[in-house]
């Protein structure tokens, strides 16, 4: 799945759907809607005419609201930080924007008691969602409660609810095998290792590469996400002439809030002649025409040539 930060925007569509003015419609933008631990998490909007709005969030053991201001302009902007998506655990979770209405107050609220969380509208009791430390993998009644509270007579707040999937961190590398090992590479060329990853494209990971026997680390830099269609990708090169022959361990590892995920694959090179390089690795075999006989008969003649001349030349001197 493609990671990125979470964008939702508001629109004033309340007309065409029938929904009250004093109402907000949260249209998410970011499709498949994941969170993947770690990385930041932005909710924005526009259009609000209330003057402010409430940001909840429930998911398993976890709950927090935050209010914000809006502009003149009805824009808001929620940054939920790495610090905090770190403890998130992996399944759903729900983030509520709380319009609160025409008369721009907020009549629904949480009130925190040491046995558990009690809904209230306007400090009278209208629900109970439970302790933090019990609230399920499957948040849907606790979200039903909240939202079933805007149904008494005195309230005009509006829920709006959106729904995510957290998930942990991955890295994954392209071609290699089930054995963990990388097509090999030959030494004196460029090296290329592409792989995919649900991290996302505000964050950067950390190549790198040690030694398999010696275990001594031969390079290492950071490299950033590129956001992709189905899935984020990176890619790691180095220029010619690559690495030298030997076995190699490549490891690709996170660089953010945790270094908890990383992957790591085996890349063995290989010498440039075991390579396959047939021009160097081995002679070229002798043309038809220039078999071992065809090389010597010249060779005869001309040392037979010599041999007359030197004849000539000593029965010359004698005369």
């Amino acid at each position: 799945m493609r990671a990125w930060p979470i964008v939702v925007t508001l629109l004033a569509l309340f007309i065409v759907l029938g929904i009250p003015g004093s109402a907000a419609l949260i249209v998410v933008t970011s499709s498949p809607q994941t969170i993947v631990k770690a990385d930041t998490v932005t909710f924005s909007g526009t259009g609000e005419k209330n003057g402010s709005v409430t940001l909840w969030i429930i998911g398993q053991n976890y709950f927090s609201t935050v209010t914000t201001k809006t502009n003149k302009q009805g824009n808001f902007t929620f940054v939920i930080s790495p610090k905090v998506t770190t403890i998130f655990y992996p399944g759903q979770y729900a983030f509520l924007i709380q319009d609160p209405g025409g008369n721009k107050n907020f009549e629904i609220g949480p009130l925190l008691w040491s046995d558990g969380i009690r809904i209230a509208d306007q400090g009278k009791i209208v629900g109970d969602i439970g302790q933090i430390s019990s609230f399920p993998a499957n948040i849907t009644p606790i979200v039903s409660t909240i939202l079933n509270s805007t149904k008494q007579p005195d309230t005009d707040d509006i829920f709006t609810p959106s729904f995510y999937f957290v998930e942990e961190p991955s890295i994954h590398f392209d071609r290699v095998n089930s054995n963990g090992d990388l097509p090999d590479q030959t030494t004196g060329e460029a090296l290329l290792i592409t792989g995919t990853t649900n991290i996302g494209p505000e964050n950067q990971l950390n190549v790198a590469i040690k030694n398999a026997t010696s275990g001594e680390v031969i390079t290492s830099q950071n490299i950033p996400v590129e956001a992709g269609t189905n899935s984020n990708q990176w890619t790691f090169s180095l220029d010619e002439p690559g690495l030298p022959a030997g076995s190699y361990i490549v490891t690709i590892s996170e660089q953010k809030y945790t270094t908890s995920e990383s992957a790591s694959a085996n890349l063995n090179i290989l010498p440039y002649l075991i390579a396959g390089n047939t021009s160097l690795s081995k002679q070229s075999p002798l043309p038809p025409s220039l078999t071992t006989y065809g090389v010597l008969l010249p060779l005869l003649i001309s040392c037979a040539a010599l041999a007359i001349i030197g004849i000539i030349i000593i029965v010359s001197q004698r005369k």
